[in-house]
């Protein structure tokens, strides 16, 4: 199988073209993967701004809450004996002052008997005080504040409330006592920071309660009615700090924050989707930029590089017809730089070359003709020779005719041979020095 010669021309194009299709490729997934991670970075970063601007306004409505509560244990619970009346006036007083804030008090012994109660809170019993939530963790963790769980009250108008507890002391009869203290904390305040955020189907925020319960939601009318479910609290609860979630086919950025030492957390949730899409839209802008760029750059390698390659192919040519003896043929000068030279310097050596060779010509001619005249030198005493002995032997044979015609025609031969020193003579000329030749050739035979 004959082996076929692969062309540069052909070769180097497409090497150039993949070598810029694969570094344009390597760049757009640099720049891909790039892009991801700054905005998923810059994300989070905003997120967790937002998150502990939250977490620090919700830290300041806790904190108020705790003053309140310590000031109303302070200044009220342990400066009264509750057996007193002075001390149920004080309190309910207290309370009054405080109604945009605390919806009712009360304050129960270490065994859950009613000490006192606020006017708008039901009296319970002792044993139902025992069971709940609040009292035991009051009891349990005497030296922090308790914050419990939220609760609807229908009283004319809903509102929702905390039930917050403390372990305390008091006097009864003189005596000190321990008890629990219980606030129900309209939500209101801790509401209006959580509804400062986005709260929108993309980017919301809830509170969870110790026990993980929602204790607020900006959909929440839509959970109790059934038409929407919290899907991510778990993988919430589970993340240290953030954690990409993925539910329904779509990714969501879920960030957690505990409120101080309370038990509560807050959750910001966000939806990539607007991410991605910006980062879709940047990927389409930074691929089609680079994809012009690289057609551009292939466009441009292929016009320079042919811009190099024509002039080389042309004085190839050009080349190989002066090979094949078409000594005329000229380069055109054309190109940049060194092409342009070569093809001067091809045309100056092939100028040389064609002088060489009409000076070699011309040499081999004058070689022929000397060789022509020295043959002729060579011939031409032996041919005399051989005639004058002819005639020598004719005039002693006494045909003294045949002598004479014989010295007439060497005198025709040599006078013609001669020629007044000219290399070329007629042809007529010519015709009569052979028939002179031959005569004389004859008559030596024919005598001989």
């Amino acid at each position: 199988m004959k082996n076929r010669k692969i062309s540069i021309r052909l070769v180097f194009p497409v090497v150039m073209s993949a070598s810029i299709a694969v570094c344009i490729i390597s760049c757009m997934l640099l720049f891909s993967y790039y892009f991801s991670t700054y905005f998923q970075k810059d994300a989070i970063e905003k997120t967790g701004k937002q998150k502990n601007a939250l977490a620090q306004s919700l830290e300041k409505e806790i904190d108020n809450m705790n003053d309140l509560t310590n000031s109303i244990y302070y200044q009220e619970i342990k400066e009264y004996d509750v057996s007193s009346r002075l001390f149920s006036e004080e309190m309910q007083q207290r309370i009054n002052r405080e109604t945009d804030t605390i919806y009712a008090a009360a304050l129960y012994d270490a065994n859950g008997r009613d000490l006192w109660h606020s006017e708008n809170l039901e009296n319970m019993q002792k044993e139902e005080i025992r069971e709940t939530t609040w009292f035991r963790q009051a009891k349990e963790n005497i030296e922090t504040i308790n914050y419990g769980q939220k609760k609807l009250l229908l009283n004319g108008e809903s509102c929702y409330i905390y039930e917050i507890s403390r372990y305390v002391e008091y006097i009864d009869h003189g005596s000190m006592k321990s008890g629990v203290l219980l606030l129900d904390y309209y939500t209101d305040s801790v509401d209006s920071v959580l509804q400062h955020y986005k709260n929108q189907k993309s980017a919301y925020c809830y509170l969870l309660d110790a026990d993980n319960q929602l204790l607020y939601h900006p959909f929440e009318k839509q959970i109790v009615s059934g038409l929407y479910k919290e899907k991510t609290i778990k993988e919430a609860l589970a993340s240290k700090n953030y954690k990409i979630y993925r539910a329904d086919g779509e990714r969501w950025m879920l960030m957690r924050q505990q409120i101080g030492y309370t038990g509560w957390n807050v959750v910001l949730v966000s939806s990539m989707s607007s991410l991605d899409l910006e980062t879709r839209n940047l990927y389409s802008l930074a691929w089609f930029t680079l994809l012009l760029v690289g057609v551009i750059l292939i466009f441009l390698d292929i016009l320079l590089f042919r811009s190099f390659t024509n002039p080389v192919y042309r004085l190839l040519r050009t080349m190989q017809e002066f090979g094949k003896g078409n000594y005329e043929v000229k380069a055109e000068e054309e190109g940049i730089g060194e092409l342009k030279n070569l093809s001067a310097h091809f045309n100056i050596m092939a100028d040389k070359l064609q002088k060489q060779m009409e000076e070699i010509r011309e040499n081999e001619r004058e070689k022929q003709k000397m060789e022509k005249k020295l043959l002729q030198s060579q011939i031409n005493p032996h041919f005399l020779y051989n005639t004058l002995d002819s005639i020598i032997w004719m005039i002693r044979s006494e045909e003294y005719e045949g002598a004479g015609e014989m010295v007439s025609l060497l005198a025709k031969f040599f006078r013609t041979s001669l020629s007044q020193g000219k290399d070329m003579i007629p042809l007529e000329k010519e015709l009569e020095h052979a028939t002179s030749y031959l005569a004389i050739q004859n008559i030596r035979f024919t005598y001989g």
